[in-house]
């Protein structure tokens, strides 16, 4: 008989491993700048000298927004509130050691967006990341220490709601090194000085509340929006591991072969402006000894800060946040008149859905729930293909329909992955196709099995020549989008004795 020894199943097992001299503290770290307005860079140091743990690194700030327009009466100043996600408000995001760039991801609010609305969905997740703003049409008050009405729900798309003033928000989740190092927990004293470098998004990231006082009427919002974030701060896990044989096994590796860390980053290339008539070609170049992932997507030409992409969220006092908008209800009637709106009757018809292609119409954005900014429109699609090097990566172009689970099947949560899950709002592949849309290729090995393999496509000391093919049905209406294609690379951090850092492409 085989010996089994050893070889039971976990749920038969009684063995326990047993780790030593651990422990961990939690760090403040205060960046070069404390308070930062649109379009700015500020820059944070890592603990020097110390293990740290990057799946705990957390971004804190206090944002508020503002309406440079103070006064008019047709429409009214409209309020000025934060988008969806608070990594929306990222542009770029850059990651240093001793002064060496080892990541820069451009047009990061788009690409991380883009990610959580087709992976990042799931059951409580809206409420799990409420710092996160992951609902941005309902705020919650929070009068003071000792104010237990504190918590009363105040729907940010009503026109009687101020804008954002002082909003705690967080960002806990982040794309790139930071979230797929393969070592967590790395020693910073073998890096020298890792510094992260964050760039501000400009104002065309936030929305407004309603100005119509009818809702049939489309009238564009009165705004010269601007924002800001005070007492930026993060926070990090500090491991004090005192063991003899981890450092001195870790230091006999450094001065002989190197210690190496593979992470997954992120290329943006932006192309032209298309428009939605006959066919349509993007391009663009990528070296990587691992092309992993190829995103390609849209966001509008000129993207303005128009009202939240919600059903309904654009009628004045009678707009609706995102849970009315998703049970059905059409509308919010005062049964008292004037300004008294203590008292409201519901209308709770079947679903309804948007009626006008005007962004600025009172059915706009269905259950998107998003600032304009984030918008992918690919309506009128025919098909979509992409190649490398002249060479297809599906023998027919795919329909609509092939494009949205076949993206779904390149991130892993279709087929594979049961847990993760699409936004509330992607309901149908007609939402997919107004608000999401993305075509999503892999070129990895998807084995959620923990283990960081790097398997990715090979250029082999050569540029890889990308082509994203795209045609239109006649008769599609125009649009002029900025596309982009991020590709997804693995690459690896070498680090020798010295504080010698150079990175692997």
């Amino acid at each position: 008989m085989e010996n089994m020894v050893g070889q039971f199943p976990r749920n038969l097992s009684y063995k326990i491993a047993e780790l030593s001299n651990f422990s961990k503290t939690t760090c403040k770290l205060t960046p070069d700048r404390t308070s930062v307005s649109k379009g700015e860079t500020f820059r944070c140091k890592l603990p020097s000298n110390t293990i740290i743990d990057l799946s705990t690194l957390c971004l804190y700030a206090k944002g508020t927004c503002e309406n440079l327009n103070t006064t008019g009466t047709t429409p009214n100043p409209n309020k000025v509130h934060f988008p969806r996600l608070t990594s929306s408000l990222i542009k770029t995001l850059s990651i240093y050691c001793n002064s060496v760039l080892i990541e820069r991801i451009d047009s990061y609010n788009i690409l991380y967006a883009k990610l959580n609305d087709l992976d990042g969905g799931g059951v409580g997740s809206d409420t799990k990341r409420n710092l996160e703003i992951s609902d941005p049409s309902v705020r919650y008050s929070l009068n003071g220490v000792f104010d237990h009405t504190a918590g009363t729900p105040q729907i940010t798309t009503l026109d009687a709601t101020t804008s954002d003033v002082n909003r705690k928000i967080a960002i806990t989740n982040w794309c790139g090194f930071l979230s797929t190092a393969s070592t967590r927990c790395i020693d910073t004293n073998d890096f020298g000085v890792m510094e992260i470098e964050i760039t501000l998004a400009d104002e065309k990231v936030l929305w407004c509340s309603a100005n119509n006082p009818v809702a049939s009427t489309d009238i564009a919002p009165n705004v010269n929006a601007n924002y800001k974030l005070d007492d930026i701060h993060f926070c990090i896990s500090r491991v004090v591991f005192n063991s003899s044989i981890y450092y001195n096994m870790k230091a006999s590796k450094l001065l002989s072969s190197g210690l190496q860390i593979a992470y997954q980053t992120y290329i943006c290339s932006k192309g032209s402006v298309v428009d939605k008539s006959g066919a349509v070609n993007v391009n663009c170049t990528i070296n990587s000894t691992s092309l992993d992932q190829l995103i390609c997507t849209f966001n509008p030409e000129n993207p303005s800060v128009n009202q939240l992409q919600l059903f309904g969220s654009n009628d004045g006092a009678d707009s609706l946040c995102f849970s009315q908008a998703s049970a059905g209800i059409a509308s919010r009637k005062a049964v008292k008149g004037g300004t008294d709106f203590s008292t409201i009757t519901m209308t709770i018809p079947t679903l309804e859905g948007q009626t006008s292609g005007n962004p600025y119409d009172n059915t706009a954005g269905d259950l998107f729930n998003q600032s304009y900014f984030f918008k992918s429109d690919a309506i009128g699609i025919a098909s979509s293909s992409i190649e490398i090097n002249n060479v297809p990566l599906m023998p027919q172009p795919l329909e609509d329909y092939e494009i949205y689970n076949e993206s779904l099947i390149a991130l892993g949560n279709n087929n594979v992955d049961m847990n993760a899950s699409v936004h509330s709002g992607l309901r149908s592949l007609a939402d997919f196709l107004k608000y999401y849309f993305a075509h999503i290729v892999s070129l990895e090995n998807i084995s959620n099995d923990g283990h960081f393999t790097k398997s990715g496509l090979d250029s082999k000391a050569s540029g890889l020549n990308i082509v994203w093919k795209l045609a239109y049905n006649s008769g599609a209406i125009s649009m002029k989008q900025a596309p982009y294609i991020f590709a997804k690379c693995t690459r690896v951090l070498q680090i020798n004795e010295g504080h010698s850092v150079m990175v692997i492409v």
